[in-house]
């Protein structure tokens, strides 16, 4: 057969996405992505954007009609790593560069969908949610931006890496956050509040470097994480012993508004308290009631944390 090359080819754009190229090829052709897709032998109607989705398809037809080396072709490509425990590339864009959308409509680049992105390598402006929400007109401090580049760093060596070890760390560490606040889980790396994203990633360069110290200083601004940590974690009893008695030994910032304490790294969720509330008291006295003093360490956390919520949902007699 024949191959006539398109006649209408757009050059390809530095780390640009091959779905977004043949999106770009199909309207310079007058047609349809999901008929270029058929006429150039992919399986359905939507461009391939990983090499496992590339399997199967005609390579050497694309390249001809397309006129595109397969190199170039499988570097427009993502290539994901399955061992990794947590996802680290978006399945569909999350975010984009407003400068390079105004200048190219519809353009879509690689490095846009890794969870570790938060500048634009083309023209270096800060990417931003695609479907924002009212929160993202924040300001993000400045502090919490320092920490969030560096925790977008070692999430970007440890996936570049594919170390078993690294992986699990990662995961460890978002586990524990997300035990501290609920709005912090694994997809706060692509969320559209850029606070909860950018705290999570903030969370994860304190966790990967001393995640006993980060574990601690949440604890010790939160002393109500105790319970959820140990039902997150109950065949670590030991290590939250230690990272419990470590927050004990941790000296209590200032409360006043005049000085700040400056140097030092709170989790995502501060509480000011000097003190344990008495309700945990009461609810931990409660369980033991309930149980017995010989009943299992996990039970009766999980049993307090039950009372707990209980007893916090009750109306109040006004």
């Amino acid at each position: 057969m024949n191959i006539q090359p398109l006649p209408q080819r757009p050059a390809p754009l530095p780390d640009e996405l091959l779905s977004s190229w043949i999106a770009r090829l199909a309207d310079a052709n007058h047609c349809s992505a999901p008929e270029l897709c058929r006429y150039l032998g992919f399986a359905g109607e939507h461009p391939p954007e990983t090499l496992e989705e590339l399997r199967g398809a005609n390579i050497e037809r694309f390249c001809a009609i397309s006129r595109m080396s397969q190199s170039v072709l499988k570097g427009m490509l993502l290539a994901r790593r399955v061992e990794f425990l947590v996802e680290c590339m978006a399945w569909s864009d999350f975010q984009h560069c407003p400068t390079c959308t105004r200048e190219m409509p519809g353009v879509s680049l690689r490095h846009w969908r890794y969870a570790w992105s938060l500048v634009c390598k083309s023209c270096g402006s800060e990417l931003l949610p695609i479907r924002a929400s009212p929160d993202n007109e924040r300001q993000v401090s400045p502090r919490l931006l320092t920490r969030a580049v560096e925790g977008a760093w070692q999430l970007e060596q440890a996936y570049r890496c594919g170390n078993r070890h690294q992986a699990r760390r990662v995961d460890l560490t978002m586990q524990v956050v997300g035990a501290f606040e609920y709005k912090l889980h694994h997809a706060a790396l692509f969320s559209k509040d850029r606070q909860h994203r950018y705290a999570m990633l903030a969370a994860l360069y304190l966790g990967m470097s001393r995640p006993m110290l980060a574990a601690a200083l949440a604890l010790r601004n939160d002393p109500a994480a105790e319970i959820r940590l140990r039902v997150a974690f109950p065949y670590r009893r030991k290590l939250l012993d230690r990272v419990v008695r470590q927050a004990g030994q941790l000296p209590r910032g200032r409360t006043d508004g005049h000085k700040k304490d400056a140097g030092r790294v709170t989790g995502p969720t501060v509480v000011a308290s000097k003190t344990t509330a008495p309700e945990f008291f009461s609810a931990a006295r409660q369980a033991i009631d309930k149980l017995g003093e010989a009943a299992d360490r996990g039970a009766l956390l999980r049993c307090a944390e039950n009372i707990l919520k209980s007893a916090r949902q009750q109306p109040v007699d006004i």
